[in-house]
């Protein structure tokens, strides 16, 4: 039986567990779509879905007890068939080793604006280190015991991106979860053993492949890995679109649907490369087209662009354009649909720095060749081959050509100058939301005002 697969492969484990090989205990780790996918599939593999009422425990990770899952390993089904107890989103595979890792998962929510998400990872790194939330202001993260979480830190701090998160957790009375490292005792649980009616699903992130009890359930049971590359390099982003096409045409499967061609690309360009925001948009294509048989990249047009209609992206959009009335417009929005104040003074912080960056890159790079009204085919042409000469930055990584295209058209609404003190301005107004007490959406509407009436 084959004990660690890729998420590719998942249909070959069904197979073995419908020709009745079946293990105590599957984990399923990496990226949280694809493990929650896959989890679906292996569960109805195991357990009939009419006895998943009785015979399907489900256990939250964020309050997860490992006697607990022990005692309902140990604890005869409801009717005589298979149980599963799986603890999804389960804590216990984060370790001290692991704490650079969850710092970079905290950054990554961050930065696609999910601040509780952004929390809810910094926090359990601070548990897994040792660490406070006062450890990481004022230069406290210098205290960490780990080298490499030292030097990540700092650099993080230095980007600014921290501090928000802490303010956010403050603001929400989040704390700093105890750690117990209950790994040793659900490994010897495992391997004790437990009714062969009986298995356990574990499903996470992240792990650590040198503890002892990945090693136990990759030796008596199977993994399944979700990972999906994250890297800049040509291999990951088509390692991504890979995944990206697998997950797409699968879902178009179940609903009799094809893409057209060019249909990928379009959609690719438009939403990018995370999984449950491009999943969630082929859901939509295919209630968009109703009966028709085939999707086509006309389609992706349409709705994109209703999708993009949120409030976030209609702000910065309006600051770029210093249109004051519809930026202060889509800020009410944006505050009524519960993004937090903070998610809005991130996101104008984003767009003014790409605006700087490319305001630079203009003025030392293509100055003599950069006009406002240069097509974007002349663009391909003139200005992406010097752009692909430049190490990926917040302007470039991970953008489409047409995207850096349309933020230099854009850097033209600003003097150089004006963003530098439209960065203060921000970086004044951080401080105000944190320390004032002041109302929020007033301390924003302020900003709005001093930076597109500038």
């Amino acid at each position: 039986m084959t004990k660690e697969i890729s998420y590719k492969d998942l249909a070959n484990l069904l197979a073995e567990i419908k020709g009745g090989r079946i293990c105590p205990v599957y984990l399923l780790y990496g990226d949280e779509f694809l493990h929650k996918s896959a989890f679906k599939s292996l569960l109805n593999a195991l357990v009939p879905p009419h006895h998943q009422n009785l015979n399907y425990e489900p256990i939250d990770g964020e309050s997860e007890n490992v006697y607990e899952i022990i005692e309902r390993l140990n604890t005869f089904p409801m009717i005589p068939s298979a149980k599963v107890i799986a603890v999804h989103g389960t804590r216990i595979f984060y370790s001290a080793v692991a704490a650079d890792d969850l710092l970079h998962k905290s950054k990554e929510a961050f930065e696609r604006q999910d601040l509780k998400e952004s929390a809810r990872y910094l926090l359990h790194m601070l548990s897994v280190a040792g660490m406070s939330l006062d450890d990481v202001k004022d230069g406290g993260w210098t205290r960490a015991s780990d080298k490499k979480l030292t030097e990540s830190l700092t650099k993080d701090a230095a980007e600014a991106w921290l501090d928000q998160v802490v303010a956010y957790c403050v603001q929400e009375n989040m704390t700093v979860p105890a750690h117990q490292d209950d790994a040793d005792v659900l490994n010897d649980a495992i391997l004790t053993g437990y009714p062969e009616t009986n298995h356990l699903v574990l499903t996470t992130d992240l792990v650590d492949k040198r503890r002892k009890l990945y090693k136990t359930i990759s030796k008596i049971g199977a993994v399944v890995d979700c990972s999906v590359a994250k890297g800049e390099r040509t291999a990951d982003k088509r390692q991504r679109q890979e995944a990206l096409k697998g997950q797409m045409k699968e879902t178009l499967r179940k609903f009799g649907k094809t893409m057209a061609p060019g249909g990928f690309e379009a959609l690719y360009e438009k939403i990018g490369p995370d999984m449950r925001s491009f999943s969630n948009e082929v859901e939509k294509l295919i209630s968009f087209v109703g009966d028709r048989k085939e999707i086509l990249p006309s389609d992706v047009e349409t709705v994109s662009k209703r999708t993009r209609q949120d409030p976030i992206y209609e702000m910065t959009n309006a600051i770029v354009q210093k249109d004051t009335r519809g930026a202060l417009f889509f800020l009410d929005s944006v505050l009524k649909n519960n993004f937090h104040p903070l998610q809005a003074l991130s996101s104008a912080a984003n767009q003014i720095r790409k605006l700087m960056l490319a305001k630079d890159f203009i003025r030392n790079r293509c100055r003599k060749t950069w006009r406002q009204d240069l097509s974007y085919q002349a663009f391909q042409k003139m200005i992406m081959p010097e752009i692909k000469k430049r190490e990926p930055d917040f302007l470039t990584s991970n953008a489409h050509p047409y995207s850096i295209y349309m933020t230099l058209k854009q850097s033209d609404n600003y003097t150089l100058e004006g963003l530098i003190r439209a960065l203060e301005v921000l970086f004044d107004t951080d401080i105000r939301l944190k320390r004032s007490g002041q109302d929020a959406k007033i301390v924003l509407e302020h900003a709005i005002l001093r930076i597109c009436e500038a």
